[in-house]
């Protein structure tokens, strides 16, 4: 995203689609489930969210993790201060970027993100699942946020909502100012959400935008399983994520397998 003063620099390139990404649809019987009309998961955060960097950095993707972070954490009963420089390091490792010289300053894509903080974790923060969520499902969104304790996004956004104070769609149809990612790429924590608005963090602040918003300018979702919003087996609000993490395990076994097969068949090539 372009850096221009008091805007964000951002950094997420446009979503690349993992066929074997997770389905949140796949999990969740919303005719079993009670999802409210309206939840803000930031309501017991004490402390300030932290712009990590993202006004100099492209590295939103990382920033939006540690929002998620302190969110999760904050209302497990003891909120996590992940420091600006576990964010810097995770967006090294990911990046390859050099502090000194600048070079290597990209932006990362957001699966990329996703699985590192799987496998290495951010600050000792490790996930353990995540899922696609559906953009153009509402109930489904609202049930991703209020089940999950917020989803991770990210957005293409138009130069038209560079001094909005709620994002929203301007009139005028899809080009120019209005044309997607015309601003660029951005990753951020959607953490709370209303009939009206969603709200999500970047540079550090909360920021509302419109449904319709969403909807026209959402690139990618994704659910996200994590200790940090679990109590034993089960998350805050008492879901059983079982199925889910069985399937994960699943996955890797045969990626596993395909691996072994893989480096068998080529040793007896040589």
């Amino acid at each position: 995203m372009e850096n221009t003063t008091g805007q964000v620099k951002g950094g997420k390139p446009k979503a690349i689609k993992d066929p074997r990404s997770f389905k949140v649809t796949d999990y969740l019987a919303m005719h079993q489930l009670q999802i409210p009309d309206a939840h803000d998961w930031t309501a017991v955060k004490k402390s300030e969210w932290g712009v990590f960097g993202n006004d100099t950095l492209e590295n939103c993707t990382c920033a939006a993790a540690g929002h998620m972070i302190k969110c999760w954490t904050a209302n497990a009963g003891a909120e996590f201060e992940i420091t600006d420089e576990a964010i810097l390091n995770t967006y090294i490792a990911l990046s390859k970027y050099n502090p000194i010289t600048h070079e290597n300053a990209e932006g990362i894509y957001m699966i990329d993100a996703l699985k590192y903080w799987r496998k290495k974790g951010i600050d000792q923060h490790r996930i353990r699942v995540f899922a696609t969520v559906p953009p153009d499902r509402r109930e489904i969104v609202k049930a991703s946020i209020y089940l999950f304790g917020g989803i991770y996004v990210g957005l293409l956004l138009p130069l038209s909502s560079k001094h909005q104070e709620i994002w929203e769609v301007k009139p005028g149809g899809l080009t120019g100012d209005n044309e997607p990612y015309s601003l660029g790429g951005h990753a951020v924590a959607i953490l709370a959400y209303d009939e009206e608005y969603l709200t999500c963090i970047t540079l550090g602040e909360e920021k509302k935008m419109t449904w319709d918003f969403w909807e026209t300018y959402n690139d990618e979702a994704y659910a996200i399983i994590t200790q940090d919003f679990m109590k034993g087996d089960k998350n805050l609000l008492g879901l059983n994520l079982e199925a889910m993490e069985q399937d994960l395990m699943h996955l890797t076994q045969e990626k596993i397998r395909l691996a072994n097969r893989l480096a068998q068949e080529n040793s007896e090539k040589h």
